[in-house]
């Protein structure tokens, strides 16, 4: 394949993966109204669906203002030393928004 048909396809390939509308000039990881999405990174660590695992506490169930708080203090670096673990950098990915979206879907079922 030719470069020139490689940088017209590029683009194409680009737009086709993204979660934007073409032409609306925002950039949009993942649509809020999909949390349960923004959610699966936290499953690694905390449980299927954030219901604890081992040594890491339980999302699942938790006041929401209780979560958003903790995860903005680790997104502020708040939050340091081993408590830390690897949330600061994690909480890098989310927008304020994002966080809020996660803790109201983290808190909406009991453990």
């Amino acid at each position: 394949m030719t470069h020139a048909r490689l940088a017209f396809l590029a683009p194409l390939a680009l737009a086709a993966c993204s979660n934007t509308p073409p032409g609306s000039g925002v950039a949009a990881l993942t649509p809020l109204n999909d949390t349960a999405v923004l959610a699966a990174n936290c499953t690694t660590c905390h449980g299927v669906e954030g219901r604890g695992s081992g040594d890491i506490p339980a999302l699942r169930g938790r006041p929401a203002t209780q979560l958003a708080e903790r995860m903005l203090a680790f997104k502020d670096h708040r939050v340091t030393g081993a408590s830390a673990t690897v949330m600061p950098l994690m909480m890098q990915g989310y927008s304020a928004t994002q966080i809020e979206a996660l803790a109201q879907w983290f808190a909406k079922e009991t453990p």
